[in-house]
């Protein structure tokens, strides 16, 4: 059986699954790098705040290059299973927070259209240190910046919001620098010096960046780790 809305009535008792209507939900929020860590936290607390009766939070994932996480969980409908272990033994839950995941390399356009949708809120990172295109110094590197990069989309899709008139954005780095916050604002400002310094003082002035902590890590399922529970394929583990 396959993890998917059609399936999710055939689930064991034990695992629960998503407390609200996930069609009625708007994507609120975009977010690049859909790995293990955003799905074991950011996803599963975007799930527990619309069971909580907050609404159109539903996260639109991005992946730059690699399609294999769009693989597996577009055809589930973004649904996914997280399982938590500790001592006390393991607890299994579906996260449905998550609409879909583009692969930014296959449909830009689509990627583009997300971050300049009325609905979206909030743009969230998770791309390693090594998707800020830093250079020794700190600085931007142009070169890396300019081919495949996040401030690429983020240009375009922030331009499109500017032109329709629309409210700018939190962008949210969650990543595991220092300062990321300031760091993402810094890098943004550069780029868009280089490519539409127009736009970049619209930024400043109606998109925040605020800072984060981050302090956990989330192992990747392993065949080791599938093979020790009778779940259905599409599950994820939570470090505790």
């Amino acid at each position: 059986m396959r993890l998917s809305t059609a399936s999710l009535p055939q689930l064991p008792a034990d695992i629960a699954r998503p407390r609200y209507e996930r069609g009625a939900q708007a994507a609120g929020i975009v977010h690049f790098g859909i790995g293990a860590f955003h799905r074991a936290h950011q996803a599963w607390y975007t799930d527990r705040a619309m069971a909580a009766g907050d609404r159109d939070w539903a996260i639109t994932g991005v992946s730059l290059r690699s399609a294999n996480v769009a693989r597996q969980m577009n055809p589930q409908d973004g649904l996914y299973t997280l399982t938590e272990c500790s001592a006390a033994g393991n607890e299994t839950v579906v996260i449905g927070s998550v609409g879909r995941v583009l692969v930014a390399s296959e449909e830009p356009e689509a990627v583009i259209a997300a971050l300049a949708a009325p609905e979206t809120r909030i743009v969230t990172f998770t791309i390693t240190e090594k998707g800020y295109c830093r250079a020794a110094d700190g600085s931007l590197e142009p070169f890396l910046a300019h081919h495949g990069s996040v401030y690429a989309f983020l240009e375009q899709g922030l331009r499109r919001r500017r032109d329709a008139d629309l409210p700018g954005l939190t962008l949210l780095s969650c990543d595991n620098l220092a300062d990321n916050g300031r760091q993402l604002e810094r890098l943004m400002a550069e780029y868009l010096a280089r490519h539409d310094p127009e736009l970049g003082a619209w930024v400043a002035a109606h998109c925040a960046f605020p800072c984060s902590m981050v302090d956990r890590i989330v192992p990747a399922t392993t065949a080791a780790t599938a093979r020790r529970s009778p779940r259905p394929p599409g599950w994820r583990i939570r470090a505790r």
